[in-house]
């Protein structure tokens, strides 16, 4: 079984509950380029950033596990100039994927009333006077996230909804079924087994700190809650002209 990801923190962390299970080998890419690798493995799994599906409405999505936030913890992070919200002009930076893309312009047009330029940031390192979505484990290595904006908390409170992030999303139905089938609930170990987990990864103490005390608001079951809460994305998607027509995900 070919399991492709997202390499960052996330994506470590539920890893680790994959140790044990046999026959699983797992491969990184771009969040960016995770939807198109399914065209090329037909039979692998993809961890896919969520809003793929509107240009992927073939995948099968898991029902049993996504990586979803309700709060603090967040896989990226709005940077303003301070006392600054009349932005016209917006970097993104870091693993940046259509999710982080598409968000952005409606939670500007519904939370700042303004439709700024988005544009990615080719930059070594972001620069003084800009505002940025700064996306991936560049927050954690320079340690961003500590003056940053949770997008998922803005999305959540957007939606009164979880934000699910990334799907397990496969055009193979039997081989998600199998990945569901192999895999218990993790929600529970992974709050038991923090520390260890965090303790085997490579980003240090105030990062491990900052998992440890907002955990609370990230998620990889999947429930009936982050269900709805996909499908509620897309009627978002759908209000603001983004697609033209509702579509029904196909949960396994």
């Amino acid at each position: 079984m070919k399991l492709i990801m997202p390499k960052n923190i996330y994506s470590s962390i539920f890893n680790s509950q994959l140790e044990k299970v046999d026959g699983i080998g797992i491969l990184y890419n771009q969040s960016s380029l995770l939807s198109k690798d399914l065209e090329f493995n037909t039979s692998a799994i993809a961890l896919i950033p969520s809003l793929d599906l509107i240009n992927h409405r073939n995948l099968f999505v898991s029902n049993k596990f996504a990586v979803s936030f309700d709060g603090t913890l967040s896989n990226s992070f709005l940077f303003f100039e301070e006392g600054e919200r009349d932005v016209k002009k917006l970097y993104l930076r870091g693993d940046i994927s259509m999710n982080e893309i598409l968000l952005a312009k409606i939670l500007f047009s519904e939370r700042y009333s303004v439709d700024p330029e988005i544009t990615l940031d080719p930059a070594t390192t972001p620069e003084e006077g800009r505002d940025y979505i700064i996306s991936g484990d560049e927050n954690f290595l320079r340690a961003n996230y500590e003056r940053g904006i949770s997008l998922a908390d803005e999305v959540s409170e957007l939606l009164d909804f979880p934000y699910v992030n990334f799907l397990f999303a496969s055009p193979d139905k039997e081989a998600l079924q199998k990945f569901n089938e192999s895999v218990g609930p993790v929600d529970i170990v992974i709050d038991e087994q923090i520390g260890d987990i965090l303790g085997k990864l490579s980003y240090g103490p105030e990062v491990n700190k900052f998992m440890m005390d907002n955990l609370g608001s990230l998620y990889y079951d999947m429930t009936e809650n982050e269900m709805s809460a996909v499908n509620e994305l897309m009627r978002l998607l759908f209000y603001h002209g983004i697609i033209d027509d509702m579509f029904d995900v196909k949960f396994v």
